[in-house]
């Protein structure tokens, strides 16, 4: 009874032990590896992260904090469980050279911004970023947006001085294909082209099906020269909802936007095929509706 009393007494004080180290390592300001893997820190990092961007945006015109979420990656995809947020690294250069070489050796930080479609390329422009040297810090997806919402609105602008992307994708269009005022989406273009922050970008025109009236137009004419992707003649496979690409639809349009990147694209930059698949996915996701929040 008594070597029974002194294991219990002993496994209390490991236990207790061990879980005052954990508390003191998620509050310290280090960091440790353990075989190539960093050991995250659960209790603080995640809320901070959430606290910060939204405190950015709430300064934003119009927005109701109560209709925004912000939710990592895997929340998305699995909602049992979120997943790591890298630490952002802020020694990156902010610019890049018009018709640099791809040999370019610059580790990009790249922020998509998009509609829908953007939501279904993030993990495929992960899987890119990854193998080639870049960082997706981040990815802004609102569901049933206009150039409209992206141009009037100052949350595009806060967001990207939260992320301080060193290259931005720009995808969206989609819920716009069938606009036929040209002259007032034109002026949309040009004053969110005017939100990007002089960041080098690739502004990438949606998929439409063979259905465009003005929305591709307008975009190309408020791009910088050799800025704009037109995904007009693109065919790819559909997914069941007959509007966006499927998953092999998404890989075979960043293929071609990847190789436009390398040889055509004003601001280039190493975008190789990926030597896998199925990065982790370390970026934060920021969703936004917009028959709930117009942005303006």
């Amino acid at each position: 009874m008594k070597s029974n009393r002194g294991y219990l007494v002993w496994a209390g004080l490991c236990f207790i032990v061990v879980n005052a180290l954990l508390f003191m390592y998620a509050y310290s300001p280090y960091q440790l590896s353990l075989g190539g893997f960093e050991l995250r820190k659960v209790i603080q990092s995640e809320v901070d992260e959430a606290d910060s961007v939204e405190e950015v945006l709430t300064e934003s015109k119009g927005i109701d904090s109560l209709s925004m979420k912000i939710q990592d990656t895997v929340a998305l995809s699995a909602r049992t469980k979120t997943d790591s947020i890298v630490e952002e690294i802020a020694s990156f250069p902010t610019t890049i050279k018009a018709d640099s070489a791809i040999n370019d050796s610059t580790h990009h930080r790249i922020l998509l911004l998009g509609d829908s479609e953007a939501g279904g390329m993030k993990n495929v422009l992960n899987d890119y970023c990854q193998s080639n040297g870049h960082k997706l810090v981040a990815t802004i997806e609102w569901y049933s947006a206009t150039s409209v919402n992206f141009a009037k609105g100052d949350t595009i602008s806060k967001l990207i001085a939260k992320y301080k992307p060193t290259y931005i994708f720009v995808l969206f269009g989609l819920n716009e294909v069938l606009a036929r005022d040209a002259a007032n989406r034109k002026a949309m273009a040009k004053l969110f082209h005017k939100r990007l922050r002089k960041v080098p970008y690739a502004w990438i025109g949606p998929t439409n099906w063979g259905q465009d009236f003005v929305v591709t137009d307008a975009f190309r004419a408020a791009a910088d020269s050799a800025a704009f992707f037109s995904s007009k003649s693109l065919v790819l496979p559909k997914a069941s909802d007959g509007r966006h690409p499927s998953l092999s639809g998404y890989r075979i349009w960043m293929a071609n936007i990847a190789n436009w990147i390398q040889t055509s694209a004003r601001w280039k930059m190493k975008m190789m095929p990926p030597t896998r698949v199925g990065y982790p996915r370390k970026f934060r996701t920021i969703v936004f509706n917009a028959a709930e929040f117009r942005g303006y």
